[in-house]
């Protein structure tokens, strides 16, 4: 899964899933180009200096240090969904379901207030 994050909001912007490859990443890149990201901070993965560094509006930064949110949401998200573990024999990874599970992640624990989630029982009874 690659992972679109506003650092400076700390949102999760978008998401695609598929293989760790050029053609994924390149979906992704696609509905960016709507939000107009321009700076661009991520490790040293080959698929992102292949389509960024020939992006002309791009700003590649390649560094660890300024991935850590991102990171803090890959664990999260691996915490809070067993379909994230690896080699999870748990629940569907069927692609709807990925991406659902995704959505709701993205809404309520990283955009939004996880005490929505804790107290949705209490919001139907009033």
């Amino acid at each position: 899964m690659w992972k679109a994050y506003d650092r400076n909001s700390g949102r999760l912007i978008d998401w695609e899933l598929g293989g760790r490859d050029s053609q994924t990443l390149a979906k992704m890149l696609k509905r960016l180009l709507s939000w107009k990201v321009t700076v661009y901070c991520t490790d040293d993965w080959k698929p992102y200096r292949e389509l960024l560094d020939e992006h002309p509006d791009a700003f590649h930064v390649i560094t660890k240090s300024e991935t850590v949110g991102i990171e803090r949401n890959n664990s999260d998200n691996r915490h809070w969904f067993a379909r994230f573990h690896r080699k999870t024999k748990v629940v569907s990874r069927s692609v709807e379901m990925v991406d659902l599970t995704m959505a709701l992640f993205a809404r309520f624990r990283v955009n939004g207030s996880i005490h929505l989630l804790r107290n949705w029982k209490l919001a139907l009874l009033a």
